[in-house]
C-alpha cells in the first residue's frame, strides 16, 4: 500500500494500516527536515487514537491539556462554554505544536518499519500498489485523479497567529477563549510552560483583500489579550479555505482522507481531528471486509456524514464527536 503525502492525515493512516498488517510506503514531498510552523488543538477523539497508534504519552508531554472552550458575542454580550473533554475518551483535547506532532509520528513510523520517502513526490498514476492512499492536503492532486471536481472556496475569512511566551494574567490557562466581533474572530490559549497562543480570523470580500497587520491588532486591543499583542511573534496573513466533503472519495483502489477530501477553517477545530480519526477508520474498514472495494465504501460511508457536520462550523454548534469504540483496530 502507498500513501502519498507524509503530514499528520498520511502519517497516521500509514501508521494505522501497518498496525493491521499492510506492507506499507510514505511518498512525502518536502524533506524530513523541513521547516513545519503553526500549531493546533486536537479532539478527545484524536488523542485516543493517538495512543492507539503508540504516540499518545509524547503528544502529550509536547503539549497540554485543553479543558473546556468559553465564547462570548461582543455584539451581543451574549456567550457560552462547553466541555473539551467527552464521556468516552480518556483524555480531554490537547494543544500542540505542529511540529513536535509531526516530530512524533515520524519517529513512531521509523519504530514500525514504515519505509518513508522524504522529499518525493508521488502521483498516483505513477503508483502500482494495491491500495493508494491520498493524504497529500486541501491541494490534492490525488482527488483530482479520481474525477473529484469539487474546489476550494474561500471562506471569507484572512487569518493571523500570534505567540507569546507568557500567559495572559486574568485568564484561566488551558481554557479555549473566543471573541466574536462582527469583523470576524479572536481567539486565545494559554498555559504557563507553553505561553500564549492567539490568533485574529478577520472577515474580507476576496483572498488578496488583506487588512494591514496593524489594523488587525488594533481591533483586538480591547480584549484580555491587548496588552501582549505588540510583544507577540506575528505571522503572515493566512487566507482560509475550505472544502466541501462532497464528491467521490475513492476507486476501486485509491481514497482520500484528511483535508484531501474535507477541509474546515481553523475556527472549526477539527482538522486535524478528522484526519486522525480518518486513518484508523479507514484502517478498520479494510481490515473488516469482504475485499477492498467494500472496506473503501464503508469507509467513506461511515465518515461523510463527520465531515458534513464540521463542514462550515460555527461557535454554539456542537462539535462532532465520535465515541472511543467507533476508533478501534
Amino acid at each position: 500500500m502507498a500513501v502519498i503525502g507524509g503530514g499528520i492525515a498520511g502519517a497516521c493512516a500509514a501508521l494505522a494500516l501497518a498496525e493491521v498488517g499492510a506492507m506499507v510506503e510514505v511518498y512525502e514531498a518536502d524533506s524530513r527536515s523541513a521547516e513545519v510552523r503553526g500549531w493546533l488543538t486536537l479532539g478527545p477523539s484524536a488523542m485516543t487514537v493517538l495512543e492507539r497508534l503508540g504516540v499518545g504519552d509524547r503528544v502529550r508531554t509536547a503539549g497540554f491539556p485543553v479543558v473546556r472552550a468559553v465564547y462570548l458575542d461582543t455584539r451581543t454580550g451574549q456567550g457560552g462554554e462547553y466541555s473539551r473533554y467527552e464521556p468516552t475518551h480518556q483524555w480531554p483535547s490537547t494543544h500542540v505544536w505542529r511540529r513536535d506532532l509531526l516530530a512524533a509520528l515520524r519517529d513512531r513510523l521509523d519504530q514500525a518499519g514504515v519505509r518513508c520517502r522524504y522529499g518525493c513526490a508521488a502521483r498516483a498514476e505513477d503508483l502500482t500498489a494495491d491500495l493508494i492512499v491520498g493524504a497529500d492536503g486541501a491541494r490534492s492532486t490525488t482527488r483530482e485523479a479520481i474525477g473529484n471536481a469539487t474546489q476550494l472556496a474561500f471562506t471569507g475569512e484572512i487569518i493571523r497567529y500570534g505567540h507569546h511566551p507568557k500567559c495572559v494574567p486574568g485568564l484561566l490557562t488551558g481554557v479555549l477563549h473566543f471573541w466574536i466581533r462582527s469583523s470576524g474572530l479572536v481567539g486565545y490559549i494559554g498555559d504557563v510552560r507553553a505561553g500564549s497562543f492567539w490568533a485574529i480570523l478577520e472577515n474580507t470580500a476576496a483572498p488578496d483583500d488583506i487588512p494591514d497587520v496593524a489594523v488587525m491588532l488594533e481591533s483586538v486591543r480591547d480584549t484580555e489579550i491587548g496588552d501582549l499583542i505588540d510583544a507577540s511573534e506575528v505571522s503572515t496573513p493566512i487566507a482560509l479555505y475550505d472544502l466541501a466533503p462532497d464528491g467521490p472519495w475513492h476507486t476501486d483502489r485509491i481514497v482520500l482522507v484528511g483535508d484531501a477530501a474535507h477541509a474546515v477553517s481553523p475556527s472549526a477545530g477539527r482538522g486535524a481531528t478528522s484526519a486522525i480519526e480518518d486513518a484508523i477508520v479507514l484502517a478498520r474498514s479494510l481490515r473488516q471486509a469482504a475485499d477492498l472495494p467494500a472496506g473503501l465504501e464503508a469507509f467513506t460511508a461511515e465518515r461523510r456524514p463527520i465531515a458534513l457536520a464540521a463542514y462550515r462550523f460555527e461557535l454554539g454548534q456542537p462539535l462532532p464527536r465520535v465515541p472511543a469504540h467507533e476508533l478501534q483496530l
